[in-house]
């Protein structure tokens, strides 16, 4: 069901790709950091990708088993979102990482590296 993949997600490791460039740009007035990605197609042939930072993320320490491995605040089609990443493991062995994002709350106080001044959690 569509609606189960709503804000939800999966990271994959790729060893194959290189950052041939990063830095910043600005579009109508917002600044934003960005980076050119090459890897391979299916070929083997080149193919670069334009990338676009939706925030930063920190590694954190996990308070219970079910709290994110990383988080951080993003902001997607102008809306401001808490984003949690967790490591996991494919059932035969291959790792990845899961994403949740759940609506950033004004209300709830973050530092500059975007973590909770409170003890109201992310998730």
């Amino acid at each position: 069901m569509e609606y189960e993949k709503e804000k939800r997600g999966y990271l994959w490791h790729e060893n194959n790709s290189t950052i041939e460039r990063k830095g910043t740009f600005q579009v109508d007035g917002v600044k934003y950091y960005g980076a050119i990605v090459k890897s391979h197609n299916n070929e083997g042939e080149p193919k670069y990708e334009f990338m676009v930072s939706l925030g930063l993320m920190r590694l954190k320490e996990k308070k219970n088993e079910k709290s994110p491995d990383m988080s951080g605040i993003v902001t997607l089609n102008n809306v401001k979102y808490s984003l949690g990443a967790w490591a996991n493991e494919s059932e035969k062995g291959h790792p990845y990482t899961s994403l949740g994002f759940t609506e950033f709350e004004e209300d709830v106080g973050y530092d500059a590296n975007g973590s909770p001044t409170n003890e109201k959690p992310l998730f």
